[in-house]
């Protein structure tokens, strides 16, 4: 009971600070979030350090430390403009949606469905994902996106309604394999971000560091002759984006260098991710533990900082 009324007062406040969101002038919502990004930056010192751990992994001393606190800065300010995304994306219209971005490089896309081939898009947490999401399911067909279902029942099924107003279908990360073959099924497209920390899943590298990923993409790709196509919403400004859209995997045309295939494709897909954050590593969420599995001891901060 006690669970019940803690998840309904959250909701509850979600509801309020929607409403305040929605109604509020946008310069003054924008600086709003501007002050909240310096907050986390200034207060959130368990994420800060993860932040840290996670830069330290990539660039070593390549960048300096104003040069990672900046970069930690700016991911802090572009998760708050990707959750304001979320907010506003479940009230306005399909053309406002629409208007909010620029697709690049959307020949890629076009091309796939003229030859009328099955299409599972990647991405990342990175920039604008929730724009990035309903974006291509508006402008393309259903997409049946993989994502885990929220602790919170009221907020989640509040997510999930906004997710089928903007023509997505949720697919439960428990059963993902189960729910994409599903919806290749149903001619729906499927999407997946294939950044996050798994226990479990293939052994890729990542930025020149061991960690597991997830071949489920590779896996539905390979069986069903379909082409892998990586998007990220690129910010340019609040509420401004650019969908970057790269060259498509196809496996009929890949020439593979061993008999792993799942692998090699798996690689060939965090290659291209890697790509991008090196372009602008701002808009990574580099909050999370991405090499948990080979660097956990890394993450631990010590009792001096505790």
């Amino acid at each position: 009971m006690k669970r019940k009324i803690k998840d309904y007062f959250r909701y509850f406040l979600y509801r309020i600070f929607q409403f305040i969101f929605l109604v509020m002038p946008r310069f003054i919502t924008k600086n709003i979030l501007v002050l909240i990004a310096k907050l986390a930056y200034r207060f959130n010192q368990e994420h800060i350090h993860i932040a840290k751990i996670n830069l330290d992994l990539v660039y070593g001393d390549k960048l300096s430390n104003e040069e990672k606190n900046k970069i930690i800065y700016d991911s802090y300010l572009s998760l708050f403009y990707n959750m304001y995304e979320f907010v506003e994306n479940q009230s306005i219209s399909k053309e406002e949606l629409l208007n909010k971005a620029k697709l690049e490089n959307e020949e890629v896309i076009l091309n796939a469905l003229k030859n009328r081939r099955k299409i599972i898009f990647v991405t990342a947490h990175y920039g604008g994902w929730e724009l990035a999401i309903p974006y291509i399911a508006l402008k393309y067909g259903t997409l049946a996106v993989v994502n885990r279902k929220m602790d919170n029942p009221y907020i989640n099924d509040m997510y999930e309604k906004a997710r089928d107003r903007n023509n997505i279908i949720m697919l439960e990360k428990k059963v993902a394999a189960k729910g994409m073959l599903s919806a290749f099924k149903k001619d729906y497209f499927v999407a997946v971000a294939i950044d996050q920390h798994m226990k479990n899943g293939i052994e890729i590298e990542f930025f020149n560091k061991k960690v597991m990923a997830t071949d489920a993409t590779a896996r539905l790709a390979l069986k069903f002759d379909a082409v892998i196509i990586p998007v990220f919403a690129v910010c340019n400004n609040f509420r401004d984006y650019t969908i970057k859209v790269y060259d498509a995997l196809d496996v009929t045309s890949i020439e593979f260098k061993t008999e792993d295939k799942i692998k090699e494709l798996t690689q060939l897909q965090a290659n291209i991710i890697e790509q991008q954050i090196i372009e602008k590593p701002q808009f990574w969420f580099w909050q999370h533990k991405r090499w948990k599995k080979y660097y956990k001891n890394l993450y631990k901060r010590s009792p001096l900082h505790e």
